[in-house]
């Protein structure tokens, strides 16, 4: 049975297992007005949301490519675990990663910091792991025709990549109140709020909208409107929770 995911990888690759693992709450922090001499409910001008810490036990054990070293040094089976440890590292230290716990839920990390490896007598050793991380599920496709509806799965305000195509080439479209011109026939037209870009074809599309702000989803129902009824749309975006 798989305890953890890394980067799609099985622990278990790095001789690992999982001991315990703690996700946190979500920190939310209100910018309101200042308070009065009534009590009332402060005006809400705004809130950040910070990601959750997530923290992971792991015991890595002596194992190298030929099995167990049960029957050797001391010595011999901490340059293992610690080998196995170095492994595991590669994978987190100074990058993005995710992990897949129990819980069932995907998570979106940066390491944070790490314990003291404590080594026992068989040559285990565990090391507590200390991570940002942000709650998901995997990657939600949906097509739609030129305009639909799509029930956004997020507890929190959504980025997302509109993708759009149609068999004729079009002056102009007008979708989510972004009006684009000049899209040839057959060509992906894509807008993508994750990553702030504008495309079509591969290439750079974004002088030709008049985009302001990038559209994001809600929590529950969306309507996406496109003024090409000719328009194949395609929504991605990824399922994040406060």
């Amino acid at each position: 049975m798989t305890e953890m995911l890394i980067n799609n990888k099985d622990i278990a690759t790095f001789s690992a297992r999982l001991m315990s693992f703690n996700v946190s709450g979500t920190a939310v922090t209100n910018n309101t007005s200042a308070a009065g001499s009534l009590l009332t409910i402060p005006i809400l001008y705004g809130c950040t949301v910070a990601p959750r810490t997530v923290t992971v036990s792991l015991a890595f054990h002596p194992k190298g490519i030929n099995g167990s070293s049960r029957k050797r040094s001391i010595s011999h089976r901490l340059h293992r675990a610690t080998e196995n440890i170095v492994a595991f590292e590669s994978e987190i230290v100074g990058k993005q990663f995710e992990i897949l716990l129990p819980d069932g839920y995907l998570y979106t990390c940066l390491h944070a910091n790490s314990s003291v490896g404590e080594l026992d007598a068989s040559g285990i050793i565990d090391i507590t792991y200390t991570f940002l991380g942000i709650r998901h599920l995997p990657l939600v496709i949906e097509e739609l025709p030129a305009s639909g509806r799509i029930d956004c799965l997020s507890t929190a305000q959504t980025a997302f990549k509109l993708v759009l195509t149609s068999e004729t080439a079009l002056e102009s479209l007008t979708i989510c109140g972004i009006t684009v011109t000049s899209i040839p026939a057959d060509t992906e037209l894509i807008i993508d709020s994750v990553n702030g870009l504008v495309t079509c074809g591969g290439a750079n599309k974004f002088a030709d909208t008049d985009l302001v702000d990038f559209p994001y989803l809600v929590p529950g129902e969306n309507t996406i409107s496109c003024s090409a009824a000719s328009a194949a749309v395609r929504v991605e975006y990824t399922p994040i929770f406060i």
